[in-house]
């Protein structure tokens, strides 16, 4: 063991296991945020357009439009 005593490679022992754990947590918090949904402008762009077919298709009214295409805009 040359000139390190038990406790001293202990202690190595516990600050690599720090270590190692802090990089654990941070890949797992960068694999977690690249889970996040897609662009949200996309999803609005989408959302938008659906509510205009339903509408030209007159399965919703021009009020209840209004207020579904209010709540998308607003959620932005």
């Amino acid at each position: 063991m040359g000139m390190f005593s038990i406790w001293h490679w202990l202690i190595l022992l516990f600050l690599f296991a720090i270590a190692a754990s802090l990089v654990g947590l941070i890949v797992w918090f960068a694999k977690r945020s690249s889970k996040a949904p897609g662009n949200p402008v996309a999803n609005a762009q989408k959302r938008l357009q659906q509510l205009e077919e339903l509408r030209a298709q007159g399965l919703i009214s021009n009020e209840e439009y209004a207020r579904q295409r209010a709540a998308i805009v607003t959620g932005l």
